[in-house]
């Protein structure tokens, strides 16, 4: 057995060395008493939003199909300072949270020995994938008090939206978040994933000529919008912005649109439609509603000089690649979308929104749902992240490339 995890966690929590022997002799306590009352304890994923919000939704959508037991007690905990606290405090209204000196160690102990694995809790079967597809099926979790309503929709009307105006949210990723949240670590790994919000500046355009509003989420972002209107709102960079503003906004939203990034998890906890622009890797996209509408980045091979098609993406075991530098390994260059194809990615999802037309599939998206099912089915591996596919894989990409469904 391998314990340099352990012990790298003593050296930087030296108390655990005294609340560990102590926690070891009353989960013996509990463990006794399990047929009487089970006293469970898990973690929250509170440093990363999009594992903070959609990990512990999942978790009590999947409480709710199993029906918890009567005779339990679920007791959690924050390893981190809360990256939302208006979440936090939300999630402090439904279940018992005790600080981390009291649970950490309960949770340390019981994930550890199998002995004492009846006393976990907090764990989705999945992590972040909905592979139950169970948020179709059941309603958020968490809410907003009457009073917190009243407040958030004032801010609405400082910011400028009018009542009963559509709001359309654009959260793109950068590299700024991290390094700023995250000092020192190194995240040149995900450069693959960043984007220019510039690019999105005819999506916003065409936006605001329907009549919706248009506000660019996330709370640290590295360029400016180079556009202004009274129907725009860089809220990244506004004094609007707040954890309670972040799901407010997002609460009232009709569509996110993002590049695959933490944020749209804000989208996701309140079962608005998603716009994935350039879902990656294409083994782990988000599959598990006809609310995700997925668009993938061509693969371009260095050594062929070409395009790969989605079998050969597979065959060639670039589905699950995470990092910059495995593409950079493999001699692939992921190739960005231009302006005008996030446009027509924008228009078709809009247009199949206000049609109400979510389960419908156009017959590129047929297609493609067939070769890809072929190959989940070939890699194994990929089953950890994909339920029934349900998704939209949007013709305005597909049938501009029509090469990728081989």
């Amino acid at each position: 057995m391998n314990f340099n995890k352990e012990l790298r966690i003593l050296k930087s929590e030296p108390l655990l060395f005294i609340t560990l022997p102590i926690s070891f002799f009353v989960l013996l306590i509990l463990k006794i008493l399990s047929p009487i009352i089970l006293i469970r304890f898990g973690l929250l994923h509170s440093d990363r939003i999009g594992h903070f919000l959609i990990n512990t939704e999942l978790f009590f959508c999947e409480q709710l199909i199993k029906r918890k037991k009567k005779n339990s007690l679920d007791i959690f905990y924050f390893p981190t300072e809360p990256c939302n606290y208006q979440f936090s405090k939300m999630l402090r209204r439904k279940i018992l949270i005790l600080p981390k000196i009291i649970i950490r160690p309960f949770c340390l102990i019981s994930r550890k020995l199998d002995f004492f694995s009846c006393h976990v809790t907090g764990q989705p079967s999945n992590g972040d994938y909905d592979v139950k597809n169970l948020l179709d099926k059941i309603k958020t979790q968490v809410k907003f008090t009457k009073d917190e309503i009243k407040f958030g929709e004032k801010q609405l009307n400082k910011i400028g939206i009018k009542k009963n105006q559509k709001i359309i949210c654009i959260a793109v990723r950068d590299s700024l978040y991290l390094k700023k949240k995250f000092p020192r670590s190194k995240f040149d790994y995900h450069n693959h994933r960043n984007e220019d919000i510039n690019n999105f500046i005819l999506s916003i355009k065409y936006l605001i000529k329907k009549k919706y509003f248009v506000i660019r989420m996330g709370s640290i972002t590295k360029n400016k919008v180079k556009y202004s209107n009274t129907n725009f709102l860089d809220y990244s960079q506004s004094k609007f912005k707040s954890d309670f503003m972040d799901l407010f906004i997002s609460s009232k939203s009709d569509l996110f649109i993002s590049n695959n990034t933490g944020v749209d998890a804000f989208g996701i906890l309140f079962r608005k439609p998603v716009l994935h622009v350039g879902s990656i890797p294409i083994g782990a996209i988000s599959t598990y509603s006809n609310k995700i509408f997925n668009t993938i980045l061509n693969h371009y091979s260095l050594t062929l000089k070409r395009n790969l098609n989605l079998s050969e993406i597979f065959e060639k075991n670039l589905h699950l690649g995470w990092t910059n530098d495995f593409f950079v390994k493999k001699k692939i260059r992921l190739v960005k979308f231009k302006p005008i194809e996030i446009l027509k990615f924008t228009k078709e999802t809009i247009k199949i929104i206000n049609n109400k037309d979510l389960f419908l599939e156009n017959k590129y998206e047929k297609k493609f749902k067939k070769i890809y099912s072929k190959n989940i089915k070939k890699n194994p591996e990929t089953k950890y992240f994909h339920g029934k596919i349900k998704s939209h894989f949007l013709s305005s990409f597909l049938s501009s490339n029509k090469n990728f469904l081989k």
